[in-house]
């Protein structure tokens, strides 16, 4: 069939073949510009969505850091507040400690 074909068109005047070449050509450049155009689209929503997912990851990143510096405020006012506690908590037992040996020394004399 290809044969059939070529030997048909080796028929043609050189005037017909260069036309013929000349169409191909074309059509071939055309369908290539139609790809292009489809590839440049893809590639811009293809950028679009890259860019969204981005923005996306920035903001998410942009919170959790507003929330680990919260966090970390927190527990460094929090640390705070328990060195606080944990010294008044000794300062009491200390006075518990006082007052306790007073009173044994109170009985001890009143016994005497």
């Amino acid at each position: 069939m290809e044969t059939l074909l070529l030997t048909q068109i080796l028929k043609w005047s050189p005037t017909a073949i260069t036309t013929l070449l000349v169409f191909a050509v074309a059509f071939l450049i055309k369908k290539s510009d139609s790809n292009a155009k489809k590839e440049e689209e893809r590639a811009a929503k293809l950028r679009e969505e890259i860019n969204k997912t981005l923005n996306s990851f920035g903001e998410r990143l942009t919170k959790v850091e507003h929330d680990y510096v919260k966090n970390e405020f927190f527990l460094r006012e929090l640390s705070g507040w328990k060195s606080e506690i944990n010294r008044l908590s000794d300062q009491i037992t200390n006075q518990f400690m006082v007052f306790s040996q007073n009173i044994i020394q109170l009985f001890n004399q009143g016994n005497k």
